[in-house]
């Protein structure tokens, strides 16, 4: 059972920084002296000496042999006892568990203990009506339709053979074989079969390209080159050389990209790149008035919030990003640690926002949105665990309905020049 402590003035604020406060607690030796008969009970109902049952182990003896249990047991009910008193008379809102800090316990005799709360930082929100904003415009030109043609082409290419008899040049590929002689001696693992070499492209090993320019399929080159800090001999044989085959702008091109000519194709790709400069635009727009948010409304954020914002963003830079890439977990949290403190800060912002401009998400505007998921799930299975899941995560659901509503408010509110780019 809980119990209630007479803490009286022994309660006081001792410091706060931004949104944490920390408060001094005193338990005086006639509070200790009931809370620690209450710990004794507790304990009471689950240890056991020789000779006792569960239950019956006397008070006295537990107090003797458990000592460390006992304190434990009294800093948590005296702490558990303090919080209605903090929170009622100082009106927090924590966002976090309480800690407890600087425990001084001294048996039958006063406890002190601190505090340290995390509270949502307060804000009246300002300055977000008329913020200045540019939308910079960008008109997809005949030639950056005509490079992204160009592009797909050059992805779609392949090898063929050349044709008998040619001599590599620098339009070919080649494969080629090669082995490492250091002293004339040969290097372990030197020695390398099937290596593609792209002969218009800058190669690992300096020279090689140069190397095997105008020799055929078949034919050997020797040459010297720098390896690392040492000078090795390099023997290559061309094995097969084979040339690049970027697709002709046809019928069977377009049929692949699902168009019947080349105006159709054009008309495609102009679209899809004036959708792209289009989001790249008012994603753009969007910072620019995330910023002015930011920087009109300046906020303390709690620490331990930021931390595991910024931890579930590592988290989540690590399943996108390349393993290569992956650095040391310390280095990733502190170079995401302000993207952290900025989504925080959007987000205490545009919730203080609605807050003022009394912006809700409805229960109907709720079930409208799960008709959307339910609407992109297919077997009866699917929408189960659909439904499930949506539950689980409706209050989370409706405060990111609430967050877009009050981004398109202030947006509508906003001065937006435009600009050509």
């Amino acid at each position: 059972m809980n119990i209630t402590l007479p803490f009286g003035d022994k309660i006081k604020k001792i410091k706060q920084e931004g949104c944490v406060h920390v408060f001094a607690v005193n338990v005086d030796a006639k509070a200790l002296a009931g809370a620690s008969q209450e710990a004794l009970v507790r304990l009471q109902s689950v240890v056991s000496l020789p000779g006792f049952r569960v239950g019956k182990v006397p008070l006295a003896m537990i107090k003797a042999q458990f000592p460390s249990m006992v304190k434990d047991e009294v800093l948590d009910l005296a702490a558990k006892a303090s919080l209605p008193e903090i929170i009622k008379g100082s009106e927090l809102n924590p966002v976090v568990a309480p800690l407890l800090k600087n425990v001084n316990y001294e048996q039958d005799k006063a406890l002190y203990f601190e505090i340290q709360f995390e509270c949502s930082p307060t804000v009246d929100p300002k300055g977000y009506e008329k913020i200045a904003a540019t939308r910079k415009v960008h008109k997809i030109t005949d030639a950056e339709v005509e490079k992204y043609i160009n592009q797909v082409r050059e992805y779609n290419a392949y090898l063929k053979p050349a044709a008998e008899g040619d001599a590599a040049a620098k339009n070919h590929f080649v494969i080629v074989d090669y082995d490492t002689f250091e002293n004339g001696a040969p290097v372990a693992d030197g020695a390398v079969k099937g290596e593609i070499v792209d002969l218009s492209s800058p190669q690992t090993i300096a020279g090689l390209a140069e190397a095997v320019i105008g020799a055929k399929k078949g034919e050997s080159r020797e040459f010297d080159a720098p390896f690392g800090d040492k000078k090795m001999h390099f023997k290559v044989t061309v094995t097969e050389i084979k040339a690049k085959v970027v697709p002709e702008l046809d019928e069977n091109f377009f049929k692949e990209a699902g168009v019947k000519n080349a105006e159709e194709l054009k008309a495609n790709v102009r679209k899809l790149l004036e959708q792209g400069s289009s989001e790249k635009t008012e994603k753009d727009m969007l910072g620019q008035i995330e910023d002015t948010l930011i920087k009109n409304n300046p906020l303390t954020l709690p620490p331990t919030l930021v931390r595991e914002e910024a931890q579930e963003l590592v988290e989540l830079f690590k399943k996108r990003a390349p393993v290569e890439q992956h650095m040391p977990d310390d280095s990733l949290l502190e170079r995401l640690k302000p993207v952290a403190e900025r989504n925080l800060s959007l987000t205490y912002i545009l919730h203080n926002i609605a807050k003022k401009e009394k912006i809700q998400a409805t229960d109907a505007e709720l079930d409208a949105e799960l008709e959307k998921v339910m609407a992109r799930l297919n077997t009866e299975e699917e929408k189960a665990k659909g439904r499930d899941l949506f539950e689980k995560r409706k209050e989370y659901i409706r405060a990111s309905m609430v967050e877009n509503k009050t981004m398109t408010l202030v947006k509508e509110k906003a001065v937006i020049k435009e600009e050509q780019a």
